[in-house]
């Protein structure tokens, strides 16, 4: 399926982005909601990653331990660098 540790890395890194991706766009357009939608949206959030890592390593079960661990570690990098920046509504609001 996947031929070597860097070929993992950069599939997980892609799959990585695109799940990150998805789930900063969805707290981005539940953010205007109220609090219970935008918490439903994180929690719900949180569970769709946890998923797609799960199935994409029991995928992988076949291939080598580097492969997965390749796979998995730039997985959740990835989705890290998306979680990294908070989301801005309306600005930066300063007291003054």
């Amino acid at each position: 399926m996947i031929g070597s540790a860097l070929a993992a890395a950069v599939y997980g890194a892609a799959l990585g982005a695109l799940s990150g991706g998805a789930s900063r766009w969805a707290l981005k357009k539940a953010l205007a909601a109220s609090e219970a939608v935008f918490y439903s949206v994180f929690v719900g959030g949180i569970f769709l990653r946890l998923i797609v890592l799960v199935a994409a390593v029991c995928l992988l079960r076949h291939e080598k331990y580097i492969i997965t661990i390749a796979f998995a570690a730039s997985l959740i990098l990835v989705q890290m660098v998306f979680e990294a920046y908070p989301l801005k509504y309306n600005g930066i609001k300063r007291d003054s």
